[in-house]
């Protein structure tokens, strides 16, 4: 179940909750298509936060959901010490999001990327950078998709963002916290229309898989829309579905035992 939700409707739950049950088959996926390569064996930078800005946007709508034993392989970083990089966060298969909703086919495409070693350059709010502190978070890795053209400003965006902590419980906790209103994510600077992200009813959904937490945020750039969009919530959906965590979960859970063998 969803939990920390604010402004969600019961049939936004449920849809939520069905694609969080695919979660294993999406990261066999993310392992085939990214070519199902180790990353580096490499050590994890120190974790040094700073001072997150002092203020900033935040969703209209928000809910965050624990990790789950489909992560168990990875619950701590110390069983996956490599650190990110940004072209497995987000890799070639991922340069582009196709998203199907009721009356609606977007194609997004990702406009800009960001990997920061000191996670409180990708938040803002006091608490947020504490709980990153506490979490000793060594990498915050973001990205934000729209559509291309000259219906742009009328289009859809998303965030998404990976934060990557000590343990599960780091993420768990910092999932939860970004619901308390006391900070969030900050958006890529970005020129117009993405310059209104985070402007006007936006939606939020923040997943902790293992020792990272992954938060999607969406929104209409014409700051329409409301807690019962279905386009929303499929952009969040999409937007969980981080190639990182899921690649690095698939790689490290040993394969399923056959019944009988």
């Amino acid at each position: 179940m969803l939990s920390g939700v604010s402004g969600l409707s019961p049939k936004i739950y449920f849809i939520a909750a069905g694609g969080l049950g695919l979660v294993m088959v999406l990261a066999l996926a993310v392992v085939t298509l990214t070519g199902g390569e180790d990353p580096p064996a490499r050590t994890a930078p120190g974790s040094a936060v700073g001072r997150p800005a002092d203020s900033g946007a935040s969703p209209s709508s928000y809910s965050s959901s624990p990790s789950t034993g489909a992560y168990a392989a990875i619950e701590q970083r110390a069983q996956d010490p490599a650190p990110l990089t940004i072209e497995e966060a987000f890799p070639a298969a991922a340069q582009e999001l196709e998203v199907r909703a009721p009356g609606a086919e977007l194609k997004l495409s990702l406009k800009d990327k960001r990997l920061d070693g000191d996670c409180s350059a990708a938040v803002w709010g006091s608490g947020i950078g504490g709980e990153l502190r506490r979490g000793q978070c060594t990498q915050a890795v973001r990205g934000v998709y729209a559509a291309s053209g000259d219906d742009a400003a009328k289009g859809h965006a998303l965030t998404v963002a990976v934060f990557n902590l000590a343990g599960k419980q780091d993420a768990d906790r910092l999932v939860g916290a970004l619901g308390s209103g006391g900070g969030f994510v900050r958006p890529l600077p970005a020129q117009a229309p993405l310059d209104r992200f985070g402007q006007g009813f936006t939606a939020a959904r923040g997943l902790a898989m293992g020792h990272y937490a992954v938060v999607a945020w969406a929104q209409r750039l014409d700051g329409q829309g409301d807690a019962e969009d279905e386009t929303l919530l499929s952009l969040l959906i999409e937007g969980g579905k981080a190639p990182s965590a899921l690649g690095r979960a698939a790689r490290a859970t040993p394969p399923a035992t056959p019944p009988g063998s």
